[in-house]
């Protein structure tokens, strides 16, 4: 078995200690790569110093719209925009068990209540801080001069806006993403976590998650990306590739295992933990 999550490019390396523990409780009991990635980014949800489930981020609007992905043996599970559940990463998981690749808004709220998944409120004390600061910044203006305004701050963000994991398990590759979204932005905005290619990939000779601006990592595919550069370079090589396609000012990583072993790479600090 060889796994590798993070916490978010923009999330302290004091924060590996906290991804260590969930890498460690969310591998036990695991069968296989798919279980072990959903196992370690549910306890990255749980944690709610990290952006994904509790914790998660507060949009413009006030209310929270999280975004999640799983891959593993050519199948998909995405959700994208749902609100008041516990574990995103879970009900990606019901809907790779469907018919379907992914459900968005309140409709994929609906499907995980229809599942039995309990409301859950997802704010934290630092969160709610955060959206205030927020609201006061944006007082007292509208229409071009507020989404003038609304662009100035959202171009600032500077990463922490996902966590994920790649695992191996007896020579099969799995990935899995979960995201709160950024701050300064819409509802309904959707990044790149939930989309295949762009925030994650996994096929036969590996897995990739991809951590960073979204709307950047979504022009540029670079989970798949990296995940074709796989096939020609080696791992830590490939990885580095994909970063260093970025401009300096705009924050991105890579995670990625393959049959070379496990790589990441970052031009921002990134907390992370293998095994």
């Amino acid at each position: 078995m060889r796994v590798l999550a993070h916490g978010g490019v923009g999330s302290p390396r004091e924060m590996d200690e906290n991804v260590k523990k969930t890498v460690e409780k969310g591998i036990v009991d695991k069968s296989n790569a798919l279980e072990v990635v959903i196992g370690v980014v549910k306890e990255l949800e749980d944690d709610p110093v990290f952006n994904a489930g509790t914790g998660s981020r507060i949009r413009l609007d006030g209310s929270v719209q999280m975004d999640a992905a799983v891959m593993f043996s050519g199948e998909i599970g995405a959700v994208s925009a749902i609100e008041k559940v516990r574990n995103p990463v879970k009900i990606a998981k019901e809907i790779y068990d469907s018919p379907f690749v992914m459900l968005t808004g309140v409709d994929s709220t609906n499907f995980a209540r229809d599942l039995g998944y309990k409301e859950h409120d997802p704010v934290t004390e630092k969160r709610m801080e955060e959206f205030k600061e927020m609201k006061e910044k944006l007082e007292e203006t509208g229409g071009s001069e507020r989404l003038k305004r609304i662009r100035e701050f959202y171009d600032q963000v500077d990463g922490g806006d996902t966590v994920g994991c790649v695992a191996e398990v007896d020579g099969e590759y799995a990935a899995a993403v979960s995201t709160g979204g950024t701050s300064y932005c819409m509802r309904g905005r959707v990044g790149d976590s939930p989309l295949v290619g762009c925030g994650f990939y996994a096929g036969k000779r590996g897995a990739v998650v991809t951590t960073g601006k979204g709307e950047e990592i979504i022009k540029r595919m670079s989970a798949k990306r990296c995940y074709d550069l796989l096939l020609e370079h080696d791992i830590k090589d490939a990885c580095e590739m994909v970063v260093e396609e970025y401009p300096e000012e705009i924050s991105i990583g890579v995670i990625a295992v393959s049959d070379d072993g496990i790589a990441s790479a970052d031009n921002r600090d990134m907390s992370q933990y293998k095994i």
